[in-house]
């Protein structure tokens, strides 16, 4: 009998780094039977925002008592040792348990099944999977949402709508499954491959560059390629292609990012497709509307220069404003009627304040300045600076010590200021 916990948690804000827990829930199933349940809120040790208040009814007087995370810690370990850990967009629960638990010096790993993936598979033609939506379709009443026990327990309800369907194979995701090295590729190609950040490159058994990528963990991502569950046909054409790898340290995500795109615009290797668009026709600014509320608004045609988020196609832009929205009401499942939303919780905190939020989100994390380095960790104890010039990427340098060991200079090309600005807002630099 597969055992599972269904796990649901509020935090402080919609990015781990720098957010906190504020509530967990969990709940454990024996099959389709529930056996134990267990809800808290949490001390997140840090003032919860406003506008996460207004979402999720938390306070910081509610939580001023409550327990701190390593004080339920053993709880959660005990709770869902042995189980699949299941969640409504279970990265996002999983991910922020994980880093929680990385801060207490405790690695945090489970098997992991996420409702709203099997709810496309098992449950089609819905409009919306935001837990939300999905409930009010299926007739779930969710009592308490926004709030961890309330989403957790209708998280319960819908996996168990999907359970009595389920395949084995969606029992275990990707992090278990076995690999198959390419027909031409020697395993000490594969084995000599780095769990660190940087670019990776195939190549054919005559020598051609089939494929240039970049990941936070090379090796890893490298056995993503070789999953033997893979169904495109040009992923499937690629794995049987691959003769030769060979990769390029960098040391952190961002210059793994700004270098991958640099090499691909170089080299063009024929399994790259997606940079190969030139045109950033879209752009997105704050404008000031006629009922005095600053609002993200798309415009087209836009000059790269004068814009510091610009798009290939108008759905990127989109998703730039939506995710605006969505930090700044903490909305984390549902893409509703945002503008609207925003508009009542400027009602309720004043036109002045909610400025000042939404400029302060949608220019989170970026410089003032047009010039300015980025200093990051760089490979075997490097320094790696990210050198910016016109808002735009110009070079990467590294440093051992004070003495200068490597520079690489980048094509200057809107895509570059496209990863650049969009990796700012995303990290805290």
């Amino acid at each position: 009998m597969n055992k599972f916990s269904i796990v649901d948690i509020e935090t402080t804000g919609g990015s781990r780094n720098g957010n906190k827990i504020t509530e967990i829930a969990i709940i454990n199933l024996d099959g389709d039977q529930v056996v134990e349940e267990f809800s808290t809120l949490i001390n997140p040790e840090r003032s919860i925002p406003i506008n996460i208040t207004y979402l999720t009814g938390i306070t910081n007087q509610m939580v001023e008592t409550a327990p701190k995370f390593f004080e339920v810690a053993k709880k959660i370990v005990e709770m869902t040792e042995g189980r699949i850990f299941v969640a409504h967009n279970v990265f996002f629960d999983y991910n922020f348990i994980k880093h929680e638990f990385a801060e207490l010096g405790f690695q945090f790993k489970r098997e992991k099944l996420c409702t709203v993936r099997l709810a496309r598979k098992y449950l089609p033609g819905h409009t919306s999977y935001s837990l939300g939506n999905i409930c009010e379709d299926l007739g779930i009443n969710i009592d308490g949402r926004h709030r961890a026990l309330g989403d957790a327990k209708a998280t319960s309800i819908l996996f168990n709508n999907i359970i009595s369907n389920l395949d084995e194979s969606d029992l275990v995701l990707s992090e278990s499954k076995k690999f198959l090295l390419p027909p031409h590729l020697d395993r000490e190609e594969y084995e000599k491959l780095p769990n660190t950040a940087g670019v990776y490159y195939f190549f054919n058994s005559e020598g051609a560059l089939l494929y240039i990528g970049k990941s936070k963990d090379i090796k890893k991502r490298v056995t993503q390629h070789f999953r033997p569950d893979i169904k495109r046909r040009k992923d499937i054409q690629l794995k049987n292609s691959v003769a030769r790898i060979e990769f390029k340290e960098l040391g952190n995500e961002l210059a793994a990012l700004l270098f991958e795109c640099h090499e691909i615009k170089d080299k063009w290797p024929p399994f790259n497709t997606s940079m190969k668009s030139k045109k950033f026709t879209y752009g997105v600014k704050l404008v000031l509307g006629k009922d005095g509320l600053l609002k993200p608004k798309i415009f087209s045609s836009v000059d790269e220069n004068d814009f510091v988020y610009i798009f290939k196609n108008k759905s990127r832009a989109q998703r730039k404003i939506d995710k605006t929205y969505k930090s700044l009401l903490g909305d984390l499942s549902s893409l509703d009627n945002l503008e609207r939303k925003s508009t009542q919780m400027a009602k309720m905190i004043g036109v002045e304040k909610y400025n000042h939020m939404i400029d302060k989100i949608f220019h989170m994390n970026m410089p003032k300045q047009d010039n300015f380095n980025i200093d990051l960790e760089g490979p075997n104890k490097q320094k790696c600076q990210i050198q910016v010039e016109e808002k735009t990427p110009k070079s990467i340098v590294f440093f051992k010590g004070y003495y200068l060991e490597e520079r690489i200079e980048l094509r200057h090309d809107p895509q570059m200021k496209d990863i650049l600005w969009n990796y700012l807002y995303k990290h805290k630099v």
